[in-house]
């Protein structure tokens, strides 16, 4: 009997797909701060899902909240649309770490970030929906995702080699290359 794992995953939900760049973002303060950077150059779109946000978390390079980051995109003339997930009465536990639509939350959209699209989403009732991805200019040649798993909020947004209580140590995957339109169709799977 063979007791190895493979290398390399050979079933899924997408096909396998050769050919891609893969970079490693290793905690919050890099993988936000090239997502930054990749928004702010975005000519097409910017697509988000997020799982976890505390909508006052800011973003590496003093660039405001994730929110302030993806208006001023929209208002480039960028399409933004954002799913955020919604807990249900299983998971409400968890709404102090979500954005899950609350009247001041609807309000602070309605305000401060009129050009965002968002929609909310969830899974079966007890579960999360908790993918993270950043999906930046879908079908253009300069296409590229970020997916992972670092959450927006203060625990997360910190250098690599932290060292503290409280402080989360997690990873994002920039991917660029033919795989990208896996992200592409899962995002718009969600949407619709």
């Amino acid at each position: 009997m063979n007791d190895e794992l493979p290398l390399f995953v050979t079933t899924g939900s997408y096909p396998t797909r050769g050919g891609n760049a893969v970079r490693l973002l290793i905690d919050g303060e890099a993988a936000f701060g090239r997502i930054c950077e990749a928004i702010e150059t975005a000519r097409h779109s910017v697509w988000v899902t997020v799982t976890f946000m505390w909508a006052d978390v800011q973003m590496p390079g003093g660039r405001g909240a994730p929110l302030d980051v993806l208006e001023r995109a929209a208002r480039r003339g960028v399409d933004v649309r954002v799913i955020f997930w919604r807990p249900d009465a299983e998971t409400k536990s968890l709404e102090r770490n979500a954005f899950w639509g609350s009247p001041a939350q609807l309000e602070l959209l309605r305000k401060r970030y009129p050009k965002l699209s968002v929609r909310w989403d969830r899974a079966e009732p007890g579960f999360c929906q908790h993918q993270k991805t950043w999906l930046l200019d879908a079908g253009e040649d300069s296409q590229c995702a970020f997916t992972g798993g670092i959450n927006l909020n203060p625990h997360s947004m910190v250098a690599a080699g932290h060292r503290g209580e409280g402080q989360n140590h997690d990873l994002y995957l920039e991917l660029s290359g033919p795989a990208v339109v896996d992200v592409d169709h899962n995002f718009v799977q969600r949407w619709n």
